[in-house]
């Protein structure tokens, strides 16, 4: 069974970016996979979480994007998501993150609403390495 979550927030912590997550650790999943995908329908980056034979998902919206480009500016790892019950870092969060956001740069196959939306909200990232 497909689980999703959302992330619609997180802070900035002592130079640590951290989302918030309304659940446990365990809710999550095993361990977290390394792996990003989007959902462009939903406007969402998704990172999976392994969970056995199969994945969770973890949506971060729209809400959380300023968030995502301050962490790729920062430059120092990826974050953290911090639940109820204790905090689980992100590995390779901001690699594929980066990733992504190159992929859909001009790349209508995403969705044309998805695409702009990405070239807007990660403007400074784009800008930057062009």
């Amino acid at each position: 069974m497909r689980i999703e979550h959302r992330i619609t927030e997180g802070q900035l912590k002592e130079g640590t970016v951290c989302f918030t997550y309304d659940g446990t650790t365990k809710m999550l999943g095993d361990s977290p996979s390394g792996k990003m995908i989007t959902d462009s329908d939903a406007l969402s980056f998704v990172y999976l979480f392994e969970d056995g034979e199969e994945y969770q998902y973890l949506h971060f919206t729209q809400e959380v994007w300023a968030l995502m480009e301050q962490l790729i500016e920062m430059d120092n790892g990826d974050p953290l998501i911090e639940c109820e019950d204790g905090s689980v870092q992100l590995i390779g969060f901001t690699e594929e993150l980066m990733m992504l956001i190159f992929n859909i740069e001009g790349n209508g196959n995403y969705g044309e609403e998805f695409m702009f939306a990405v070239e807007q909200a990660f403007k400074q990232t784009l800008q930057q390495t062009s």
